[in-house]
């Protein structure tokens, strides 16, 4: 709405009351009133000036923006030269599209009246009209100025700042629009966001002002949980778990999720688990808990809780891959091969093409001794990720179980060329020649490198010493196959060279005692058996 003068409103029932004629005022020479003095010249075309605005003002308003134009301009020629009339026409060529013009009269009606907000803010929209934001700037900036606690201002100044792409400044503008006006939560809405969208430093502490200006509200909620990233203060995170309303916000168990991923990522596990626990408290359907907490669960060798979780996820999401892999590697981890087998396959009528579910399925049937199916499904695996270095390993083993040297030599070989400080290569390959009692100074070799990649791996301590013992150095076999023992007991395999050294070096007794801890470990082991039979009868006989 335009503004009127005061003196407009002064002369109107004067100006409604005179002739049409704009070029005389007419005074009735008939009046009883006797004039003592006559209207000047001067005077007269100040009234007729005010009459030619007010025409313009109703042209304006009849959307005739031109013969507006023409009336404003005769007002000035007759002396009403205010502030406002210069406005006026301002308006009128904004109207037509000659921005050139309006700004022209623009900056007319600020120098005759450099007080008036009105006349800037007027001006300033309109260099943001047209595109001069730096112009529109200082306007707003020097009006900030003078109204310090105005809020709008701050609010305008704040989206230039933004279109400029001085965030910083945007940001800060905002947040004081806010603080000045607390109903203006637009301003800090808007600061969130564009705090999310730069990924500015201070993005967290923005949005959790947002959040506690309306602690139930869940949009704010999703805003703030979208602005946790990697190195967010977690302590401070938690510490908004303190307000009774945020924790009873709807979305409240999607900020224990991203609390909880935030601790898994950081190595803070315990923790991790105990906000995943505290989101499926409040909603067990909750698919990204029961995937985690069932993964942070079987990592620190909780299986059957793991279990327990995918079963759930399988029941409530059943195309979802994660649980069925999760519960049969827990099932793996417990020796339950043939359940694993059984799941895996039962996840494979539904995932045929994934990676996972066919290198665990080869695992299971590996584990069954089933090799010529761990083959089949290890080789598929491959075949789904040609890169994989696992599937490479765990085939090259299924290949020397089934006694295709020829393949798994050339599989040892190819991983050796793709990365030539695998140490697993190299050990499994010196294995796989001594086993067959191929190229023994090779398989040495081979072995020695292992040793020098990882000096403390109890497989690589057992497969040297292994060789020591084929070439009958017996000491050395006892250092590296006792060495072996040392860094992992859990090894039946390891224990039962350990007793074969033993045996060797005719300490009897003392390879019984390893033996039994291998058979303990290994109750299906008939060449264990018998060659505990064997020696204890011997002691027997002696």
């Amino acid at each position: 709405m335009l503004k009127q003068s005061n003196i407009l409103i002064l002369f109107f029932l004067f100006i409604w009351s005179c002739s049409a004629s704009k070029t005389n005022i007419e005074i009735a020479t008939d009046s009883p009133i006797n004039i003592t003095k006559d209207i000047t010249t001067e005077e007269a075309q100040d009234l007729s000036g005010i009459q030619f605005f007010m025409d313009g003002m109703m042209f304006m308003e009849q959307g005739d923006y031109s013969r507006a134009i023409i009336e404003f301009q005769e007002a000035i020629e007759r002396g009403s030269n205010s502030a406002e009339v210069y406005h006026s026409i301002s308006e009128g060529y904004w109207m037509i599209q000659k921005y050139d013009k309006s700004i022209y009269y623009a900056l007319k009606a600020i120098d005759k009246d450099s007080i008036s907000r009105d006349y800037k803010i007027s001006l300033g929209k309109k260099y943001i009209a047209l595109n001069e934001l730096n112009l529109s700037l200082q306007i707003f900036e020097n009006l900030a100025n003078s109204e310090q606690d105005n809020a709008d201002i701050l609010f305008i100044i704040g989206d230039l700042k933004s279109e400029l792409k001085d965030i910083d400044g945007a940001l800060v503008y905002y947040q004081e629009a806010y603080d000045k006006d607390n109903t203006l939560i637009l301003a800090l809405e808007i600061a969130a966001k564009l705090a999310i969208e730069s990924e500015h430093r201070d993005t967290t502490l923005i949005v959790k002002k947002l959040l506690l200006s309306n602690p139930m509200n869940p949009e704010y909620l999703k805003l703030y949980i979208e602005s946790i990233t990697q190195g967010s203060n977690l302590n401070e995170i938690e510490s908004l778990l303190d307000n009774k309303e945020i924790r009873s916000n709807p979305f409240i168990n999607n900020l224990y999720n991203q609390l909880a991923y935030e601790y898994l990522i950081n190595g803070f596990y315990d923790k991790s688990e105990e906000f995943f626990e505290k989101s499926l408290e409040i909603n067990d359907k909750d698919r990204f808990a029961l995937y985690y907490l069932s993964t942070l669960y079987r990592e620190s060798a909780k299986f059957d809780q793991s279990i327990q979780l995918s079963e759930q996820h399988i029941k409530l999401y059943p195309n979802d891959k994660e649980g069925y892999i999760n519960k049969s590697i827990s099932l793996i981890s417990l020796q339950r091969f043939d359940l694993a087998k059984n799941q895996l396959s039962e996840a494979l009528e539904l995932f045929p093409e994934d990676f996972q579910i066919n290198y665990f399925l080869g695992l299971a049937y590996y584990s069954l001794k089933d090799f010529e199916s761990a083959e089949i499904f290890y080789n598929k695996a491959l075949s789904i990720d040609t890169s994989s270095i696992a599937a490479m390993h765990a085939l090259a083993m299924a290949y020397d179980q089934n006694k295709k040297w020829e393949k798994s030599d050339q599989l040892y070989t190819e991983l050796i060329a793709l990365n030539t400080n695998d140490a697993q290569a190299y050990n499994n390959y010196a294995y796989s020649l001594i086993e067959r009692n191929e190229d023994v100074d090779y398989a040495l070799t081979l072995a020695k490198k292992a040793i020098e990649l990882s000096p403390k791996t109890s497989s690589y301590l057992d497969t040297i010493g292994w060789i020591y013992f084929k070439l009958n150095d017996l000491e050395k076999a006892k250092e590296f196959i006792g060495e072996a023992i040392v860094y992992d007991e859990s090894s039946s395999v390891v224990l039962e060279h350990y007793g074969d050294v033993l045996i060797k070096l005719n300490e009897i007794d003392d390879a019984l005692i390893f033996y039994n801890k291998a058979l303990d470990l290994d109750q299906e082991n008939k060449d264990l058996i018998e060659k505990i039979s064997k020696y204890n009868s011997r002691e027997v006989n002696e």
